[in-house]
């Protein structure tokens, strides 16, 4: 089953733009129904652009990745010195 031009970019992670640009120059190729629409076979769009995988959140920003990591040594400071106390 082909996919839409929509469903295209919705799979990738792309913009609908990018797609039909990879189209308009090649990079894949896609043709149109009787309807006017694009179609895209998946084995073509993704020999290009892998998919998005499905239940993946956003990589976290750098900020967030710090405090993570301040988190677990405040943490680990807390256990040493509940250890100390015993």
């Amino acid at each position: 089953m082909a996919y839409s031009l929509k469903q295209a970019a919705d799979a990738t992670g792309r913009t609908k733009p990018t797609i039909l640009r990879a189209i308009q120059t090649g990079k894949i190729s896609g043709k149109k129904n009787g309807m006017g629409e694009w179609e895209i076979e998946p084995v073509e769009l993704h020999r290009v652009y892998p998919p998005v995988t499905e239940g993946v959140t956003p990589t976290t920003t750098f900020e967030e990745d710090e405090t993570s990591v301040e988190i677990m040594l405040l943490r680990a400071d807390f256990a040493a010195r509940e250890e100390r106390k015993v």
